[in-house]
This record gives structure tokens, C-alpha cells and sequence, in this order.
């Protein structure tokens, strides 16, 4: 699974790394984060709405935990921050974001615990070029019926949320949990973003080779999401 990661990734980064023609206010002033939970809020890259170009991309703000647009409650997007590969073309809460609204979510590492003798220990996940990670992601939009003021009625708010898709653990990874993200390579990303790509095209994607990792022990203050700088992501002893 996907429960924490980290996105210290300058404004300039994701433009550069995820060819970003456009990207929104919200998303220029989000600040980096070496701590992110399920519930906060997250840049994500999507196609640009039409009429620009096909193939076009925009940086926008999600809420890390997609909520279905049937769903009574945006709570249940707490538990809905992965999406498993396997599952997620036919799962009611993921097969509408899968058909048509895919994304990227950038990141510079994830956290996953290991399980040992003496409990769980985190570890940092990164690539070892420390390039950016793209890890393929839904988006879905949800309106309660509440305005702003407290009204019901038809004014209210839409809200974004994303999820993050995962696969089996491959290689070496399998020692440390036995699930992670899908991380697409530059021409695998370009294929989940199609809005017009077969869904054997998109588990394609999902299954190329992904980016070569490293990783080390941290310590357990990452445990705390008040907790959130640099340091988090420093190697233990």
C-alpha cells in the first residue's frame, strides 16, 4: 500500500518533469511537504480541459482520498487513498475514475514499515537518481448539497480527490511490504493520462518496468503527521 509520502518537489520541478503547460493558484502555493496522510491536500497532474491541445497537461490540487460522486459522505475518502490495480476497473467506488479520469500524482519518495521481531520500522523509498516519481493516480469530483453559508441548495462547493493505484511488490520490494505504488515512466504516464487509451493500454502501462529504487531506514517520528521537514526522510544512526 501507499499510506505516506513526500513531495518536496519545487514548482519548477513538476512543470520540468511532467511537461505542465498550466498550473493553478492553488497549486503554485502549495508548500512542500516531507509528510503526507491520506485527507490532505495534494497536487496531481491532468490532462487540460478542452479546447486545449490534445495531450496538454495541468497541475491542479486533489484531497489525497477519492470520494465517489455517489458517495452521501466525503468522509469515505479517508479509506479510499489506494486503488488497487487488480480491482480498480471494476470496484464501484474507482471503475468511473479509471474509464475516464486518470492522473498523475508527482512525488519525491514514499514511506512503507516493514513488519520485524521488534515491530514495525519505516523506511524511505526513493528513486536512485532522485529524479521524480509518478505515480499513477484517479480523480474524481464530489458536491455535497451545503452552500458556503450553511444553505442547502445548488451553489455548493466541488471538492477533488484522488487516489493512488497499486500493484503487487516486485523484486527487492517484496522484503519490505508486499504492495506499492505504480510508478510510470515518462512514456507509460503519457498513456494513463489518454483520455482515449484502451484499459489494455493502461494495465500496460501499469506493469512496465518502473524507475530503480533505493531505500533506508527513518526514523519513527514520520509515524506523526504533525511532524514534517527534512529530517523525516534522513537515514537513521
Amino acid at each position: 500500500m501507499c499510506g505516506r509520502y513526500a513531495n518536496f518537489l519545487t514548482e519548477q520541478d513538476l512543470i520540468d518533469a511532467f511537461e505542465v503547460a498550466v498550473a493553478s493558484d492553488e497549486a503554485r502555493l502549495l508548500p512542500p511537504s516531507w509528510n503526507i496522510a491520506p485527507t490532505q491536500r495534494v497536487p496531481i497532474v491532468v490532462p487540460s480541459r478542452e479546447p486545449a491541445p490534445v495531450g496538454e497537461r495541468q497541475l491542479e490540487i486533489a484531497r489525497w482520498g477519492l470520494v465517489p460522486s455517489w458517495a452521501k459522505d466525503p468522509a469515505v475518502g479517508s479509506r479510499m487513498f489506494n486503488a488497487r490495480s487488480e480491482t480498480m476497473a471494476e470496484k464501484p467506488s474507482f471503475r468511473a475514475a479509471f474509464a475516464k479520469r486518470r492522473c498523475v500524482v508527482p512525488a519525491s519518495g514514499y514511506y512503507e514499515w516493514q513488519t520485524k521481531d521488534d515491530g514495525k520500522h519505516p523506511f524511505f523509498i526513493h528513486p536512485t537518481d532522485d529524479a521524480p516519481l509518478a505515480f499513477a493516480g484517479l480523480y474524481e469530483f464530489w458536491r455535497g448539497s451545503v452552500n458556503a453559508d450553511g444553505s442547502e441548495g445548488d451553489d455548493a462547493p466541488w471538492m477533488a480527490s484522488c487516489s493512488i493505484v497499486t500493484v503487487a511488490s516486485r523484486d527487492e520490494m517484496q522484503d519490505i511490504h508486499d504492495r506499492q505504488p505504480a510508478m510510470l515512466t515518462p512514456e507509460s504516464a503519457a498513456t494513463w493520462l489518454d483520455r482515449e487509451a484502451p484499459a489494455s493500454d493502461l494495465h500496460d502501462a501499469i506493469a512496465a518496468p518502473a524507475p530503480e529504487l533505493a531505500w533506508h531506514e527513518v526514523g519513527r517520528a514520520v509515524g506523526n503527521v504533525r511532524n514534517n521537514d527534512e529530517s523525516l526522510v534522513a537515514p537513521v544512526g
